[in-house]
């Protein structure tokens, strides 16, 4: 069993090198798993927290980014007074997960990914919690629809492996919250309000349009207010980092990454506690979509 696993690491992260001593320690750990079950709850919390996933395809540097979609069935059409009608069959959300079969996602952002993935040996999936990274090993099916909506579809993950230590916690932000962030993109440009999409401790990520995203540079420097419930928080500056493409159920987002420049303490102190405001409102939905889903999502 440890050899197969061997085998299977070494085909989906070939850069890296797995001692059969490191690979019992995982094991025992519960780090490295291969039983579907224990996959399934990194999947619906996927699917539930409608997470960005960055995809890896071959081992390539490049990361492209894409979000699990659920698999819907075909719409019921009916005939009724004349009418065609349709309607949604029965299904609960999240439910061809639990068959462990297969998984289906949106296509990847950049858009150049979908090619690569299409003609590739290996693809790893991999998630954030709040403590740690899981990493997803699966391979490419085939190019489908689901209710009309292109989708891409992989095969179930073979293994999964937690990974620490990936990069600084981020906390989500959640579309109930009433948090907004102010940009200031120079002395004689206009103000213009961006929806937050995580924060850290040092730096944040929000969405921007595809008309603003054209008039920030990345390594730029800029000044933000961050604005929780109408009232303003905290002003700080920036450096941005990235601009990406990442798709949503409802379209493209372009989202951009900014590092904080952190003045003084009191400033980093303000930021701190705006984290753990967002984390704790966060970590309340996800209670409520387990209670209502009846499946135990991951923080």
């Amino acid at each position: 069993m440890t050899e197969e696993i061997k085998r299977q690491l070494q085909r989906f992260f070939p850069s890296e090198t797995f001692t059969v001593e490191a690979l019992e320690t995982a094991l025992e750990k519960g780090e490295i798993f291969t039983a579907k079950e224990k996959i399934l709850p990194y999947l619906q919390t996927a699917l539930f927290d409608d997470k960005a996933l960055e995809v890896e395809v071959d081992g390539m540097p490049r990361v492209y980014f894409s979000r699990l979609k659920d698999d819907l069935p075909d719409l019921i059409e009916d005939e009724i007074d004349g009418r065609i009608v349709f309607s949604q069959p029965d299904y609960d959300p999240g439910e061809y997960l639990t068959d462990m079969t297969h998984l289906v996602t949106l296509p990847l952002e950049p858009g150049l990914g979908n090619l690569h993935l299409r003609y590739s040996r290996f693809i790893v999936l991999r998630m954030f919690t709040k403590a740690f990274a899981v990493e997803m090993a699966t391979t490419f099916e085939e190019l489908g629809k689901v209710q009309e909506i292109p989708v891409l579809r992989l095969t179930y993950p073979v293994l999964a492996r937690i990974v620490r230590n990936t990069r600084e916690f981020r906390a989500k932000v959640i579309e109930s919250l009433n948090f907004t962030v102010s940009l200031e993109l120079g002395e004689n440009a206009k103000e213009f309000l961006a929806a937050p999409v995580d924060i850290s401790i040092r730096g944040m990520s929000f969405a921007v349009s595809k008309q603003d995203q054209r008039n920030i540079k990345i390594n730029e420097s800029y000044g933000m207010k961050l604005y929780l419930d109408d009232e303003l928080r905290v002003s700080v500056g920036g450096t941005v980092k990235h601009l990406s493409r990442i798709r949503k159920k409802s379209g493209i987002e372009y989202v951009c990454g900014i590092e904080f420049d952190l003045p003084s303490k009191t400033t980093a102190a303000v930021i701190e506690s705006l984290v753990a405001m967002i984390q704790r409102a966060h970590l309340k939905e996800l209670a409520d979509k387990s209670a209502w889903s009846g499946i135990d999502l991951i923080a």
